[in-house]
Formats: C-alpha cells, structure tokens, sequence
C-alpha cells in the first residue's frame, strides 16, 4: 500500500496508535492538555469529521486515569458512565489505602483463611464509607449516583472526564455535571451544530470559557503534513490536488481529505498493478486525471455544455435566446469570438470561459471583452448588459467591468467528465446573481 490510511476515516485513531498532525492540532491538543492540568471545563466544538475525537483519544492516550465516554448512540449520560466504569480496577486502587483494622479484619480472621477482600464483600451496603463504596462500587446507577461516584473517585486519584460526541439531549445534564462542583477536569467534544442550538447563555458561558473551535482551523501547512503523513511516497503530486480541492470547498474536513486520498490512490493502485513501478504509475495518473490536458480545446467544450443548458433553464430565468454557436463581434478591428452570448429582457449577456494550466495573467481575448459595448443580432442591436469570464485561473487579470467567475481545476474536470449538477449549480448561481441589483464587478466562487 502507498498510503497508509485507516479504513475508517471518520476519525484518524485507532486503539493503539492515534495520529495527529498539523502544527494547528498540535497547538490544540497542548491547549486541551493545558485544561486538563488546570482542572478546567473545556469544549471542543467542530463540523463532524475535523478531528475532536482524535483529539480527545490522544488526550486520553497522554493523561493517566482519564475516563473516555462516547456519547454518539447513547440516550443518558449515565449509561455510558457507568458502562465504562471497571469495577475490578477501582477496587485494586481502594484496596491498599484500606486499613484492616478499621474494617474489623482481625488476626483471627486471616488465620481461619478469610481473605481480606472476601470479608469487604460481606461489608458492601452496611457502612456510610467512602473506600468501603469504591470498593464495592456501591452507589446507585443513576446520574445522582455518577456524581457522588466521580466526587468520591477524585479523592484517591486525579479524576478527569473526556466526554465525546455531546448530543443536544445531553445539554441540560451537562450543565448539571458541570454546576456539580466536583472540581475535577471536564473536556468534551461538541458537534457545530449541536453547540449553535444551545439558547442557554448560562452553559454556553461555561463552554465558551477554554473552547477549542476546530471549523475553519486547518491551514494549509496542516494539511501538507496529513497528506505527507498518510502518503508520503506521492505527497508531492497529491497535496496540489487535495489543496485545490480544499480551496474550492470540494473537500472541508480532515475527514473528508483522508476519504479522499484513500480512494483516489487505491483506484490508480488497482489500474498500476502490472506496472514495473507502481509508484510512479500512480503518480502519472494523478497528474493525468487532475490536471487539464488541452485548455483551450477544454474551454469551448465547457462553452457549448454552458450553452446546452442555458438552453434548458431559458424558462426558469426569462432568458428568450441562446446563440447556439459562438457568437462572432467585432472590437476596434478585431474579431472576437463570444463563447457564450444569450438575451434577457432586450439585453445581451456576453461571456467566455478561460480554463488554464498555467499562472497566466493576461488574456488580449478576456481584454477584448471589456470592450465589447453593442452585440447585432438578426438586425438588431442589443446593449451588453452583463460580461463575465469563467476561469480556473484566480491569477488572470480580469477588467472591473467583467463579473469573474472562479471554477477549480477540479470542478472543471468533473464538469468535463460529464457532472452536470456542479455546472447546473455554478449556472443558476451565476444567473441569479445576474437578476440581483449587484454592480458588475461582483465575483461568484
């Protein structure tokens, strides 16, 4: 395998090892460490698949006698507290602070061969006693009995809590959890949404004292090391794509990159089977199949997609034609070809599309377009109302006059290969963007 990637990406732990890598989560996991060691309460808010759980798995790898609870399928808080409780391993904690004497474990008893632990069962449910409790783990299991169970646990080791997957059902007990004051260090992971409903100024307070935000926190050196991490052998071809493809939001969580690369790897792993050098076959490809292999020829291909389905959507926008070719004009001598040329309410809509490989700045046909003022068409002169360029470029210098509409090198590939719903979208996107009293120097993304 080139990438080692797990075959769960939702989260990028496992039992035995948990990976974390980023300068941005490393920062974070010391910040919610910090919590810990500061007995805070702390929250963890994010989008699902952005990493609060690999988060709390490494807190929980790194903090000793830190109680992990998954509360994603549970209905009560207390149910997991209590599933995750070992019974076994608290009393072998209680067992050597017990004095003997105390619990009347007489010389008598150990000569007629009554072992200490056996006489503390019989004890279990007869005295007011805090190890006497732990021990038998003698407390009822409901949320009441949870907190006396955790305020009598802090007293014999540092107690702290890691709450995953808080639901909004789980808000009110853990404001009760929280209001308790066990003095013990609570670190939970919130969902973005579940976090956005909560109405109580009072518990977001609490959770707003020592919250880590996980949305929109990856930067771009985070995710250079999560792909060199996760498939270093390639990483130099992959991290442009999976850039790419982040900043066109096609990609928007560590979960979602890790999905990715994992699929996009074992696919062209399967076609390089029989090749020489695998490594290197899987490379080309990924330049083949993310890289654009003749633009301009690409540019009038997505130019008559536009115009087949601006065809379609004439109704829907009051559009009353679309040329159905490239529409020839004239500028200052010159003849300029409009890719894309449709009228709406007596005006002319003019555009091209200028899909590129390079970090091209200047186009003489996209300047030819700032001049166009007047397009004749069967006799008649229409105004130019609106002029717009579709490009993959974000360096193509573009005249103010000109709405310039940025499509990723990725988006225009799929659209390419026939994903008409991204070009239907970024269509009607543009489209009523035109029908809004914007000014014409708007950009849609």
């Amino acid at each position: 395998m080139i990438c080692n990637i797990p075959k769960v990406t939702v989260t990028t732990w496992n039992s035995n090892n948990v990976i974390l890598v980023g300068p941005t989560y490393k920062q974070y996991l010391e910040k919610a460490l910090n919590s810990i060691r500061n007995n805070d309460i702390a929250s963890i808010i994010g989008q699902p698949g952005m990493g609060k759980t690999t988060i709390l798995k490494k807190v929980q790898e790194d903090v000793k006698d830190a109680l992990y609870m998954d509360l994603a399928s549970k209905g009560e808080i207390e149910d997991e507290f209590w599933s995750k409780i070992d019974k076994g391993e608290i009393s072998r904690k209680v067992l050597p602070k017990m004095d003997k004497k105390k619990y009347g474990y007489s010389f008598w008893k150990r000569l007629m061969g009554v072992k200490f632990e056996d006489w503390l069962h019989k004890l279990c449910g007869k005295y007011d006693d805090t190890l006497l409790k732990l021990y038998c783990l003698d407390y009822q299991k409901d949320f009441d009995g949870m907190i006396r169970a955790i305020n009598d646990l802090k007293g014999i080791e540092h107690f702290s809590l890691l709450i995953d997957e808080v639901r909004e059902n789980h808000i009110p007990k853990i404001h009760r959890l929280i209001n308790a004051g066990l003095g013990i260090p609570v670190l939970m992971a919130i969902p973005t949404d579940v976090y956005s409903r909560i109405s109580d100024l009072a518990i977001r307070r609490r959770l707003d004292e020592s919250r880590i935000s996980l949305d929109n926190a990856l930067t771009s050196e985070d995710i250079k090391e999560i792909v060199d991490v996760y498939c270093h052998e390639i990483s130099d071809d992959l991290l442009p794509i999976v850039i790419s493809l982040w900043n066109g939001r096609e990609l928007n969580t560590v979960s979602s990159i890790l999905q990715f690369m994992k699929s996009e790897v074992e696919k062209f792993e399967k076609e390089c089977s029989s090749s020489q050098n695998s490594i290197e076959c899987v490379k080309e490809k990924l330049r083949e199949s993310h890289s654009l292999k003749n633009p301009e020829e690409e540019s009038k291909k997505l130019e008559k997609m536009i115009r087949d389905l601006l065809t379609s959507l004439t109704k829907e926008f009051q559009i009353s034609y679309v040329h159905p070719r490239g529409k020839r004009v004239e500028v200052k001598g010159k003849y300029l070809t409009l890719g894309i040329f449709f009228i709406k309410d007596n005006n002319a809509y003019v555009g091209l599309v200028k899909l590129l490989n390079d970090d091209k700045n200047e186009d003489e046909e996209v300047k030819m377009l700032s001049l166009v003022e007047k397009v004749e068409h069967e006799k008649k002169e229409y105004a130019v109302e609106k002029r717009f360029i579709i490009t993959n470029s974000q360096s193509l210098n573009v005249d103010p006059t000109i709405i310039k509409i940025e499509l990723t090198t990725m988006e225009a590939i799929r659209i390419l290969q026939g994903d008409t719903e991204i070009l239907e979208e970024k269509l009607k996107e543009i489209l009523t963007s035109f029908n809004a009293e914007e000014p014409s120097t708007a950009v849609v993304a």
